[in-house]
């Protein structure tokens, strides 16, 4: 069984060697739909019996994530030129080591997050996908 949790935030990046407008720092309010795969609980009277696992579990997996690493923030690649004042003026970011796209992203999320879901309650989860928008029209889709 499948079960899907959407989550939203704001983030800074830039395509640093893009020919587009992309180059400049901009952001956007992204929004993932991540899901997680498990057997359904039987376990009689259970707290969670009938599920795979409490949608709220799910929320605060992600969203310490999230909020801790990515809400508000600047996301840069190793080198990119703009980190230096960010950190110069103590401004939240992420650096990687790999140009910020919605591909990159998305795929980069999904490394992060998989550990978390193995085995968290003692069941068996595994993390299916993420499917991050990065504007409501357009949105990659990274499956592990």
């Amino acid at each position: 069984m499948q079960i899907t949790r959407i989550i939203e935030w704001d983030m800074g990046h830039r395509i640093p060697n893009h020919t587009s407008q992309c180059r400049n720092i901009h952001g956007h309010r992204y929004r993932a739909e991540i899901t997680v795969e498990g057997d359904i609980i039987e376990d009689t009277w259970a707290s969670d019996e009938g599920m795979v696992i409490d949608f709220g579990d799910i929320k605060k997996i992600i969203k310490t994530f999230i909020d801790g690493e990515l809400d508000h923030g600047y996301m840069g690649c190793r080198g990119d030129v703009v980190l230096d004042l960010i950190r110069k003026e103590s401004f939240k970011y992420t650096e990687v080591d790999f140009i910020p796209t919605a591909e990159n992203i998305a795929k980069w999320i999904f490394d992060r997050l998989a550990p978390e879901f193995d085995g968290v309650y003692g069941k068996v989860l595994k993390l299916r996908s993420i499917k991050l928008y990065e504007t409501p029209n357009n949105y990659v889709t990274y499956e592990g």
